[in-house]
């Protein structure tokens, strides 16, 4: 029997998912890149996904945020919005997340300085906790959140992967 090569177990992961576990890794000439990921190891599949969020990202489909005070007019994420880059000038400064449908999914980056993340609705939940009226979940610079909507419970569940890509300590809202 043939042993499968490294290269053969991978096809089976979708492309995006590689480009996400090393997309802090794009630089082609760095050794450890080379050492612990070669390029041939990924493949057209993977190059193709990465040239398809940079197009993405390049093309518009990004929609910018900027934290306020009480998360209304630049701090409100656009109901269309699937990725959205964040910028805040303070740490207490707030976007609100939008009114959404069952499965809706987000991609949330928080660029230099972080912020909290409400809702505009008042009973939704972040990770189970109402973000909507009385909580705030606390957004890291530097890090990329992804969200998907649950109807049936009103719930956001978000995750983090920091700039290094290791998973955030999940994210539980508190107090205003």
């Amino acid at each position: 029997m043939r042993r499968a090569r490294t290269e053969d177990n991978l096809s089976a992961i979708p492309a995006n998912a590689l480009v996400e576990l090393f997309q802090d890794q794009r630089n082609a000439d760095d050794p450890v890149r080379e050492q612990y990921a070669p390029a041939s190891l990924f493949g057209t599949a993977a190059a193709a996904a990465q040239a398809d969020i940079d197009a993405q990202i390049a093309g518009g489909n990004t929609d910018a945020v900027t934290a306020t005070a009480d998360g209304l007019t630049t701090g409100l994420i656009p109901a269309t919005a699937q990725n959205v880059e964040i910028t805040s000038d303070d740490a207490t400064k707030q976007v609100s997340l939008p009114a959404a449908v069952d499965g809706k999914e987000l991609r949330l980056r928080v660029i230099a300085t972080g912020c909290e993340l409400i809702s505009a609705v008042a009973t939704d939940k972040v990770n189970n906790v109402v973000v909507g009226a009385t909580n705030e979940a606390a957004l890291v610079a530097g890090t990329l959140y992804t969200l998907r909507y649950v109807a049936a419970t009103d719930n956001w569940v978000m995750t983090g992967l920091t700039a290094l890509g290791a998973v955030e300590t999940p994210v539980v809202p508190d107090a205003l």
